[in-house]
């Protein structure tokens, strides 16, 4: 049963539905625990797990798109957007860059 669920809340997360893109929204003001208005990296690096599956997320490079290390709120919109893509390609790929979206049951897609 716990496949079934772990599947099922794979398929929400990758679907792009709206309580993930509010999770995501959510995440800056997580994210952005020094009140800069801005993640940091280092910021960054510490929250990324906690909006979403890292393997999904953007990274940081493509999001801080002034290289300027930080990324402010309409660079998160962006990447709100690249995430959204993520999800939409892998739901599409056959190919082994996203290989546990169509082989689930595979052990090494397994988290412990």
């Amino acid at each position: 049963m716990s496949k079934f669920w772990a599947a099922l809340v794979a398929v929400i997360m990758l679907a792009g539905t709206p309580a993930v893109a509010a999770d995501w929204s959510a995440g800056f003001k997580t994210c952005d625990t020094d009140g800069s208005g801005t993640v940091s990296r280092a910021e960054w690096n510490s929250c990324e797990s906690k909006v979403g599956d890292p393997t999904m997320n953007p990274t940081f490079r493509t999001m801080d798109k002034d290289t300027n290390n930080s990324i402010d709120e309409a660079e998160w919109a962006g990447g709100e957007k690249q995430k959204m893509a993520i999800g939409n390609n892998c739901q599409k790929a056959e190919g082994s860059w996203c290989p546990c979206q169509n082989n689930p049951d595979d052990p090494a897609c397994q988290k412990n």
